[in-house]
């Protein structure tokens, strides 16, 4: 079969036909095929013979060098030579030249670096060089010069931090750059132009050709300073910010005393500031208002003291133990520990319950969810498709979750102590022998105001971020615990409320009702309220509801005059002192006449309103 074939194969190349008669074409040769205009390959090779020998004593090269170098040394050569010839050829086409020019003008668009002009600058001849050499290792940066220092390993030289692009910024920062001048490509170039020389323009950082904000490389890009007041030039800068800090380089001494201090407190403590506010004494600031403490104080105290105790570095309510309370009264409770919101778990003692113990934490609050659920029963009859609803019955759920947090040594047994308790109320104490579980009353702000109700869920949670006590010295740690200093606690809270629940705007969900002042009632009638702007939680009609009616003092007995135009106050007061069914009926007809004339106000027409 194999004979036939080729002996076929030679009388077509011979003769030039097939045995069909069909002409029969190579690639090149007497026969060569005929390509289309514009469709002829950038490449085209013969191919062999017949009776050619493709393994000639170049063949036996290749096939030596075949371990080495894929196809051959021959091999590789040939291919290199192709790649020139076609990278050549497609580089002078048209679609060459277009896509030469778009490579040159998209690289101008970068932006200016410590490696400039290499990523800035693209010369398609070095692709064709790189064609060319590549097979030997040899590559032509895309800006047209050759790597000269070559790579090792990570590129990590000690004495200079590298030979290549590490010596660049050594080089441009000594002043050895091409130009002669230092760059302001880094933070140090950066500093010597603003902060030991004098910027070029008082708006600019750097500007350079090209860049991002050029169109294909034609124009400018310019980074500019950011202006803290756009409206206002104030201050020595003229409303920017400074570029450096010109005490950076004592920042880094080693003599500079770093100790934080008390002085660092809310900008407008400080004083001579632009704002000209009046500084705020210091005990009025968050950390001494709130007993916070400031752990960056330098402790009062002798300096070998290991476990130095300092009132003003303690956090108050983290180091406060668990105390006993009668009847919700807080006593000095409520300035000691004052915190932005109250937060405080009361455990009610079941003999006893006006008696609680307070457990307080510090409001390290991280989610709170109120839970209302109502019950609905359905039911359907016969012939109906939809449901009917009765209802079945109400529920209430808490969950909060907050953190805990041991700034200094101090805080860590009291803190612990109270979480401790806290945990406990899952579970059940004992009496005559018998287990009954304990009521508590949370108090999270005024949101949940001395609610009753008991634990059924505490969590605590630890996170890799968190550190821990680890108790580096057996004797002088000998009153500490391995205890994370911050940790994750969340609750889940069942209410039983010491009220009925009902639908009305006056029952005390969430509106404070327990150790509270009477204007802090919201469900009561406030001072300057009147039953019509609050009867059981809802005005009589939208003119009581309106936040602008004040109740007036009563006025003096009605004229005729006054009653055929009274005011809103008039009509309500002369209402009450009316006798006569007769005065009844004007002064009703008169207030309708103002709720009606009032409910037509709208924003466009605000003269609309009460006239």
């Amino acid at each position: 079969m194999a004979i036939s074939l080729q002996n076929i194969l030679r009388f077509a190349e011979n003769s030039g036909q097939n045995p069909d008669g069909s002409p029969f074409q190579q690639r090149s040769g007497p026969n060569a095929l005929t390509y289309p205009e514009n469709e002829t390959p950038l490449i085209i090779k013969d191919i062999l013979g017949i009776d050619d020998e493709p393994n000639g004593a170049l063949g036996l090269v290749n096939q030596v060098t075949d371990n080495f170098v894929r196809g051959g040394v021959i091999g590789l050569g040939n291919a290199v030579i192709d790649d020139v010839k076609r990278l050549g050829k497609v580089l002078i086409s048209p679609n060459g030249l277009a896509w030469s020019a778009s490579q040159l003008a998209l690289s101008l668009t970068n932006p200016q670096t410590l490696i400039s002009p290499r990523n800035r600058l693209t010369l398609p001849i070095n692709t064709l060089l790189t064609a060319g050499t590549g097979a030997a290792g040899v590559r032509f940066r895309k800006d047209g010069l050759l790597d000269i220092k070559f790579e090792s390993g990570y590129n990590y030289d000690p004495t200079k931090g590298g030979p290549k692009y590490e010596a660049k910024i050594v080089d441009q920062e000594e002043g050895r750059s091409l130009f002669g001048t230092v760059s302001d490509h880094t933070l140090k170039g950066l500093y010597n132009r603003f902060v030991i020389g004098s910027p070029l323009r008082e708006d600019l950082i750097k500007s350079y050709s090209g860049g991002a904000h050029s169109t294909f490389g034609i124009g400018n890009t310019e980074i500019k300073r950011y202006k803290s007041n756009p409206y206002n030039d104030i201050g020595e800068n003229g409303g920017y910010l400074p570029q450096m800090n010109p005490f950076l380089p004592l920042l880094s001494g080693t003599g500079f005393r770093r100790t934080p201090t008390s002085k660092h407190r809310d900008y407008r403590s400080v004083q001579d500031t632009i704002s000209k506010v009046e500084p705020i004494p210091n005990e009025k600031t968050r950390i001494n208002l709130y007993n916070l403490g400031d752990p960056g104080l330098e402790p009062q105290g002798p300096e070998d003291e290991y476990a130095v105790y300092d009132i003003r570095t303690i956090d108050r309510i983290s180091a406060a133990g668990i105390f006993k309370r009668q009847d919700l009264n807080m006593g000095v409770a409520k300035s000691i520990y004052k915190d932005y919101i109250k937060f405080r778990i009361a455990v009610v003692d079941t003999d006893t319950p006006t008696v609680d113990n307070v457990i307080q934490f510090r409001a390290l609050l991280d989610n709170i969810a109120d839970n209302f659920t109502g019950e609905w029963n359905s039911f359907k009859y016969n012939g109906r498709a939809e449901k009917f609803y009765t209802y079945g019955g109400f529920d209430r759920s808490i969950d909060f979750g907050f953190k805990i947090h041991t700034q200094t040594r101090h805080e860590q047994k009291p803190l612990w102590r109270k979480l401790n308790y806290l945990v406990a109320q899952t579970a059940p104490e004992y009496k005559n022998r018998r287990m009954r579980g304990v009521f508590s009353r949370l108090t999270i702000g005024d949101w949940m105001n001395e609610i009753p109700g008991f634990f059924t869920s505490v969590n605590l949670s630890w996170s890799t971020a968190y550190p821990w006590e680890i108790r580096h010295d057996e004797k002088k740690d000998a009153d500490l615990n391995e205890y994370p200093h911050i940790l994750d606690v969340s609750c889940n809270f069942q209410p039983v409320h010491n009220f009925a629940p009902s639908n009305s705007p006056t029952t005390p969900f969430i509106l404070p009702e327990i150790g509270v002042e009477n204007s802090q009632k919201y469900a009561q009638l406030i001072d300057g309220e009147s039953v019509e702007q609050n009867r059981n939680g809802v005005a009589d009609n939208a003119a009581f509801a309106d936040i602008d009616y004040r109740l007036e003092p009563l006025p003096e007995a009605p004229t005729p005059s006054s009653i055929d135009n009274p005011t809103l106050d008039e009509a309500l007061d002369n209402r009450e002192l009316a006798s006569s069914n007769q005065m009844q009926s004007v002064y009703e007809e008169s207030l309708n006449n103002l709720v009606n004339s009032r409910a037509d106000f709208t924003p466009d027409n605000p003269a609309t309103f009460g006239q």
